[in-house]
């Protein structure tokens, strides 16, 4: 473990403090002040984390090795808050599965969170991605709290804070939180906390605020109250960066959103962004004087690998879950842990590139989806991007449960014949759904050569030509963003042959991807 004790840096801060590193500017008039004035605290962040446990054959992340670190932290400071920057309900494998006659949706996430000890959450974007009842209940369920500074919920047409409803009784999700805390020599500090959320899940029950402005406002709120207030952010870093020059007074924004650790800094204020899936973790050590404001922060990014010991109670719970979850997948594959492919550069399956641009992870299950045909003719293979969900990148070893993780809905694949004016629409939808899950993915270059006319293999397509393609039934649903005219009963489609014995690995496009590998 590499955490380091405060007190054998105690000179140092303490002369880092007297030079007024940074500045809180509330007004200090009515706040208690006691003793030495200087109070220490610790704050464990963590972000975007949608696995409960370790990855890469248990070798880094995993929510008992970050319950094993706040221990470590209390050992040495009691003060201790747990920060979670967004992004946990989904995705996930194990959410998309049924426990109880339900999905389980986000459930598991929300007991390891519990177990752990998390204090202090931020609605991500990816909160949003489940239904608006099984979010009340994740909401229901955690026992920890949440930030809502920059979202509100639509009800009836109306806009209201979200709330918790706990043995009959609702709270609302404020926009500030509080955190109170006191050493032994007597000192007392509260300090503020906003939350910012990424409007980029648009949904029904959901109405995202200017972020900018509403951090403003709870600024002001928490001003003459807070000896300190900090951020705690779920945006892009670039984002960050702009929102900490108009917040210039703010410290510190744990931020989340983005997947790879960051420090940064504009102006007074540090940005910092730890690896999702608690590869690792930020911990914040602090030294604030409650009379001037002043504080003294240390960001150091712990790994959590290997060296870091699993919490034994969150184990036990995260294995509970982990049971069901195999239980699940054994029944599409032998061993979930077989290592199908070794990955020399890592494949991404990042929201923000796959539903942008051609990834090396779509279009490996693409050339996985034509190659299951054999020596049929396929003339294309395409799938929506909203198929992968794993939102990360797989590194080394790659599992056959990772292509669970990334393919969690898995579906059967289907050849169509059809016109090419037909797959021309379809192409061009896809263009149109650039930024969405609807956006297709390839197994070759795809371009379009003019306003109405696109072409791949170097051929382009001529409107009355039959061609075959290789695709998902789900696709085929007309279900796809702007695809509802992509459905069995089009006239422009000639023929459909759908795969659905459990026996051929086009039934699942989990085993059609595992085979492929396999046979490298």
């Amino acid at each position: 473990m590499k955490t380091q004790s405060l007190y054998r840096r105690w000179l140092p801060l303490l002369i880092a403090a007297a030079l007024l590193t940074f500045s809180c500017s509330s007004s200090r008039k009515g706040l208690p002040v006691k003793q030495d004035n200087l109070i220490e605290f610790t704050i464990l962040q963590i972000n975007d984390v949608y696995e409960i446990a370790p990855l890469e054959g248990g070798r880094v992340g995993g929510m008992a090795r970050v319950a094993t670190l706040r221990k470590e932290l209390e050992a040495q400071n009691e003060n201790v808050l747990v920060v979670l920057s967004g992004d946990f309900l989904n995705p996930s494998l194990i959410g998309t599965l049924k426990h109880e006659g339900e999905r389980i949706k986000g459930k598991q996430m929300v007991e390891a969170m519990n177990a752990v000890g998390v204090d202090l959450v931020t609605f991500g974007n990816h909160e949003f991605d489940v239904k608006e009842g099984e979010l009340q209940k994740r909401l229901n369920e955690s026992d920890f709290a949440w930030l809502g500074t920059s979202v509100r919920h639509r009800v009836n047409g109306k806009t209201e804070p979200f709330y918790k409803e706990k043995s009959g009784q609702k709270t609302n999700v404020e926009d500030t939180f509080t955190w109170s805390i006191d050493d032994a020599d007597g000192t007392h500090a509260n300090i503020g906390f906003f939350g910012t959320t990424l409007a980029s899940n648009p949904v029904d029950y959901v109405e995202y605020l200017d972020y900018t402005e509403q951090s403003k406002v709870a600024i002001t709120a928490l001003k003459g109250q807070s000896h300190l207030i900090l951020g705690v952010t779920h945006l892009e870093a670039e984002q960050d960066l702009a929102l900490a020059k108009e917040l210039v007074d703010i410290p510190l924004f744990m931020g989340g959103h983005d997947h790879d650790n960051m420090l940064l800094t504009e102006g007074r204020t540090k940005i910092a962004k730890a690896d999702a899936n608690a590869k690792s973790a930020y911990v914040h050590r602090g030294i604030l004087n409650v009379e001037t404001g002043n504080v003294s922060l240390e960001s150091e990014l712990v790994k959590l690998d290997e060296t870091v010991a699993f919490d034994p109670e969150t184990n036990d719970l995260v294995a509970k879950w982990i049971a069901i979850q195999d239980q699940n997948i054994e029944e599409v594959v032998d061993d979930p842990y077989e290592v199908v492919y070794t990955a020399k550069e890592p494949l991404d399956g990042l929201e923000k590139h796959i539903r942008n641009e051609p990834t090396n992870m779509c279009m490996m299950v693409a050339k996985a989806m034509r190659s299951s045909f054999g020596t049929e003719r396929i003339d294309l293979a395409l799938f929506n991007s909203g198929s992968i969900r794993i939102d990360d990148q797989l590194k080394g070893e790659v599992l056959a449960i990772d292509w669970f993780r990334a393919l969690p809905f898995g579906g059967n694949l289907v050849k169509v014949e059809l016109e090419g004016a037909l797959l021309t629409k379809l192409l061009e939808t896809g263009k149109d759904n650039k930024g969405t899950g609807g956006y297709l993915q390839f197994n070759q270059p795809v371009q379009r050569i003019s306003p109405e006319h696109w072409a791949f293999g170097g051929n382009p397509i001529k409107p009355q030509q039959t061609y075959v393609i290789a695709t998902t039934g789900f696709l085929l649903s007309g279900l796809e963003t702007g695809m509802g005219f992509f459905t069995p009963d089009n006239p422009q489609i000639k023929a459909i042959e759908a795969y659905e014995t459990s026996t051929d690995v086009r039934s699942d496009i989990r085993k059609t991807v595992i085979a492929y590998l396999k046979s490298l």
